[in-house]
């Protein structure tokens, strides 16, 4: 009986030590999984930009998909809705500081002439501790605060560039 306690003892002890770690890499893993979708994004609103929208991008998810059930420029996760939720984290996408185009897509939807990009963890400190945000210049902004950036970014205190795409 005293083995079957010690056993106990051992497996509670190794489980405290490990939950917590385990806690910490599924939030680095959702961090680095936004930060690629917002590169992602980047991408695909080149090539909507390139191929559909007229040299303008997408107002929003939505008109990245595909209307008519083919391949679009982002996965249906992304653009099943105007405001996704992918891997612990809400995604937003809108017309940028400069606005809608004026001009319609090959969809005939609106387009526009810059977009905004932000990614926020659905449970700051549980999903993600970063929140990140970016726009047609391809530079990703971070927040270790968990509130994405707005535009005009810049540096201080807690936001940061993290790279250009």
């Amino acid at each position: 009986m005293l083995e079957v306690i010690f056993i106990t003892a051992v497996i509670g002890l190794l489980s405290a030590i490990a939950v917590p770690t385990v806690f910490r890499s599924r939030m680095a893993a959702n961090e680095t999984a936004a930060f690629s979708t917002v590169r992602s994004i980047h991408t695909a609103q080149l090539t909507f930009a390139l191929t559909c929208g007229y040299g303008n991008y997408g107002a929003q998810f939505t008109d990245l998909g595909n209307p008519n059930n083919g391949d679009g420029y982002l996965p249906t996760d992304l653009t099943g809705g105007v405001t996704p939720l992918k891997s612990g984290y809400n995604y937003t996408l809108q017309p940028g500081q400069v606005g809608l185009s004026g001009f319609t897509d090959c969809n005939g939807n609106a387009t526009t002439l810059d977009y905004y990009v932000s990614a926020e963890p659905a449970a700051i400190g549980g999903t993600g501790r970063r929140a990140f945000a970016s726009n047609q210049a391809h530079v990703i902004w971070q927040d270790l605060m968990g509130v994405a950036p707005v535009e005009p970014f810049t540096a201080g205190g807690t936001t940061s560039a993290m790279g250009v795409d």
